[in-house]
């Protein structure tokens, strides 16, 4: 459904070597996404109507653990051509120069900052989203259950369109095009 780039595999590769160096400074451990099993998929509204979506490519760096949160680290970098809603004509709307116009920026990142337990396997991940080449802080509530060397994570975050320029001309107006959008993502990792 997606793919991990060999950059990440290699960014994945550096920051695993940086950990054996570091005399245990760095004690995160490394995971490798499966591509069959994860998605990043997002729910909005159009004339009032719900509409679901995913981003079928998308490169993800993540290192990770419960015992160093400190040390843990997560970038994901979306390919925006990748859009599906199982609509053509919007998913042709969607990657134009109006909405994410991806000719200028065809990727979207996240990139996490800091994270935080809630509750047992319930944590907080703050991170910096960019989106049409703006950056904003946002918070991620996510479930993370390990078990052995796989990982399984479920989160979601609520973020307004507009605050990162998405809908350009008539579409700033969010009576057709509701502003707020529903970013869900469901990764399944071992180590």
């Amino acid at each position: 459904m997606f793919q991990i780039s060999r950059k990440s595999l290699s960014s994945l590769a550096v920051l695993t070597t940086l950990a054996g160096f570091s005399g245990g400074a760095l004690a995160a451990d490394p995971w490798v996404v499966d591509a069959n099993e994860s998605e990043i998929e997002f729910t909005g509204t159009q004339l009032g109507a719900e509409f679901e979506g995913e981003f079928e490519s998308f490169d993800a760096t993540i290192v990770f653990s419960p015992d160093d949160l400190a040390g843990s680290a997560v970038e994901v970098v979306i390919d925006i051509a990748s859009v599906n809603t199982q609509n053509a004509d919007r998913d042709s709307q969607i990657v134009s120069a109006d909405w994410f116009d991806a000719a200028q920026w065809p990727t979207a990142k996240f990139v996490t900052k800091s994270f935080r337990e809630i509750a047992p396997g319930k944590y907080e991940a703050v991170a910096d989203l960019t989106i049409r080449d703006v950056t904003r802080e946002v918070t991620m509530p996510f479930d993370l259950e390990i078990t052995g060397n796989e990982a399984e994570a479920e989160g979601k975050v609520t973020i307004k369109r507009t605050d990162f320029g998405v809908g350009q001309g008539q579409w700033i107006d969010t009576t057709q095009v509701g502003d707020a959008v529903t970013i869900k993502i469901e990764i399944e990792a071992t180590r």
